[in-house]
């Protein structure tokens, strides 16, 4: 383990974090590689009574990734991955990102379901559930999880399944940091090397009879499971099949991926960009790997990043509304309000069956602002606020926790809904005095 103090030389590159809102300062950033390193910088936390951060790939919205004189226990040192392409299995370490996961599997020919950013890290986008193109297919990242290794607050190393401590297995898919140091999550894999996307742009005015679509589309039992729509306000980017005239521009971008056969997905979204008559639009093959990075530079580190988020059953005429005059407001060439499908596979669950509790809801609504320049704070964050208090009223009341910052009215239920009673209850068997606390937090029963 590699002990890092503010006197030493690189402390203040090693104390930054993803999102360049948390500027914090650690007594102590411990960089681990190994379980015994874990279980050291735990016993030491609670030694020198050190309030924990735990950081993996650092990207807390919130900045729960670092904390203010307390100890950050790094994982950048446990970064392993291991595939038994015979048994369909993939093993990665706590500190492992998205993007050594999708290499790793890619070389078999397949995927773990996950986020889309690759410099995410595999931890944090797990234990919150784990949203991601291929959710419809094959279900969020915690339905293909199936053993995790934990490091506990009372520095035991024990291991999570659905036969060995199976409250804790439930628990960790979905509720957050709650419980302990991952150090090991064991995944099932899935075949997938390349999805077909259409990519197109339309007017704000156009985004009506789009969403209606969508709503449709996704309304409807029988749509494949295959297909993922993302609807985006936002302006124009200066993409190659976009008109250097729309750069710039607020309207309304629709990603529609097909994660199955590539032919009949090709022929499908053609047939789509045909009927949807954008004003600009691509559909292509894309490997799985060239996917996943597409985003990483414009979601770069060093940005200030801030969030609301939530769940609905419909996207209903009234919301479309609301949406469409917030995307008139966008200010940032960055910042925008996301539609994302859900359904298919993650419906197949029972929603008590694990600790993420959305699991009904026909789409996700993230309004994520993210700008360069710090003066530009106050007013992205008067929008996202703004935008969120003009939606709410459509939405259900809870939230994808990976998709909430810090300052949510009731963060507990906001996060956990109907499984929080059973988390509090988990909490108090494996961290009774909520040491692990810098997350969506639960607290003990």
């Amino acid at each position: 383990m590699r002990l890092v103090r503010p006197n030493d030389p690189g402390y203040d590159a090693d104390r930054r974090v993803w999102n360049a809102m948390h500027d914090r300062r650690p007594a102590l950033i411990a960089h681990c590689d190994s379980v015994a390193d874990v279980v050291a910088a735990v016993r030491l936390a609670q030694d020198q009574n050190l309030e924990i951060a735990v950081r993996g790939g650092g990207h807390s919205m919130p900045g729960f990734s670092t904390v203010d004189d307390g100890i950050v226990i790094a994982l950048d040192g446990l970064r392993a991955i291991t595939v038994d392409p015979a048994r369909r299995v993939l093993v990665a370490e706590g500190g492992a990102l998205l993007g050594d996961v999708d290499r790793a599997a890619q070389e078999h020919g397949m995927v773990v379901p996950a986020g889309v950013i690759s410099h995410t890290g595999v931890a944090g986008l797990t234990l919150g559930g784990g949203v991601g193109r291929l959710m419809r297919r094959f279900g969020l990242t915690i339905d293909s999880l199936l053993a995790a290794e934990v490091v506990t607050a009372a520095g035991d190393v024990v291991t999570a399944t659905e036969t060995e401590n199976p409250d804790l297995f439930w628990a960790l898919r979905g509720g957050g940091g709650n419980f302990g140091v991952v150090t090991k999550f064991t995944y099932r894999t899935h075949e997938l090397t390349t999805i077909p996307v259409l990519a197109c742009f339309h007017s704000l005015d156009d985004a009506p009879r789009v969403l209606a679509r969508a709503q449709e589309t996704i309304a409807d039992p029988a749509t494949p499971r295959e297909l993922l729509w993302t609807s985006f306000f936002r302006k124009g980017h200066p993409l190659p099949w976009m008109p250097p005239a729309l750069v710039g521009t607020p309207g309304l971008m629709t990603v529609i991926e097909w994660s199955g056969d590539v032919d009949e997905g090709m022929k499908l979204l053609g047939e789509m960009r045909d009927e949807l008559a954008p004003i600009a639009a691509t559909v292509d093959p894309v490997p799985f790997l060239t996917l996943q990075t597409a985003g990483d530079e414009m979601f770069r580190h060093g940005l200030h990043t801030y969030v609301k988020a939530g769940f609905t059953a419909a996207l209903t005429p009234a919301l479309v509304a609301e949406l469409i005059e917030r995307g008139r407001l966008i200010g940032s060439e960055i910042s925008q309000i996301e539609l994302l499908a859900q359904g298919g596979a993650i419906a197949d669950v029972a929603t008590d069956a694990t600790a993420y509790p959305h699991r009904t809801a026909d789409w996700l609504v993230n309004i994520p602002a993210s700008w360069v320049d710090p003066a530009d704070g106050d007013s992205e964050l008067a929008w996202v606020r703004a935008s969120y208090a003009a939606v709410r009223p459509h939405l259900d009341g809870t939230s994808y926790s990976n998709f909430m910052d810090a300052d949510e009215a009731s963060d507990e239920q906001t996060a956990y809904g109907s499984t929080l009673r059973r988390l509090q209850r988990v909490k108090a068997q494996w961290d009774p005095a909520n040491v692990f606390h810098l997350n969506q937090n639960v607290k003990p029963a």
